[in-house]
Order: structure tokens, then C-alpha cells, then sequence
């Protein structure tokens, strides 16, 4: 989380292929897909809305350690929840953009 701020390693120094990073990244992930659907927040995301093209900070944070320091050398596993957040933020950002050029033409 602090990765762009220090590269000095701190925490509880579990290295990102360890079965227990791989298990605290899912959990998270899964937890924030259940909070996300229980709060609604799935369904509100994909309305159309001219906020939701601030979501390009969140795919930035997605995208970015893969430009900065490729090739990266993470799990499979931990692509997938990757994937899925930047498909989330995407589609509204894609569905917003559809509806400014449209309003624009």
C-alpha cells in the first residue's frame, strides 16, 4: 500500500508468493465484492455518472506496478482479483465516455 511513498520493506514482511499473502489478498477481495453487492455500490457503479470518470486514479493504481517494474513476479492467483477490479472500474468510465460523445455528436 505504501509502495510509491518507500522501498524499504516494512510490516509483517510475508513475501507476495507466500500461501498466506495469496489467502490475505483473496480474503480482502472478496470481502470488498460481498460489502460491494450488499451496499449496492455494484449497481450504482454501473449508472451513468460524470464522477465516475475519477475512477482513472484506481485503474492508474492497478496498472501502474505493472509499467513501473515489469515483468512483475506475482502469483496467477493474484491476477484475478486484479482483473476483476479493473474491469469494475472500467465500465463505468466506458459507459460515461459513450455518454458524453453521444451528447456531444
Amino acid at each position: 500500500m505504501l509502495w510509491p511513498i518507500t522501498s524499504s520493506w516494512y510490516g509483517y514482511g510475508i513475501p507476495i508468493l507466500s500461501p498466506t499473502n495469496i489467502i490475505l489478498e483473496w480474503s480482502s477481495f472478496l470481502v470488498t465484492i460481498a460489502v460491494m453487492l450488499k451496499t449496492k455500490d455494484l449497481q450504482k457503479l454501473l449508472k451513468d455518472q460524470l464522477s465516475h470518470l475519477s475512477l482513472f486514479v484506481p485503474i492508474l493504481t492497478v496498472l501502474l506496478p505493472s509499467f513501473i517494474n515489469f515483468p512483475l513476479s506475482v502469483p496467477l492467483e493474484l491476477l484475478i482479483p486484479h482483473l476483476i477490479y479493473l474491469v469494475l472500474f472500467m465500465l463505468p468510465i466506458a459507459k460515461t465516455l459513450k455518454l458524453i460523445l453521444q451528447i456531444a455528436l
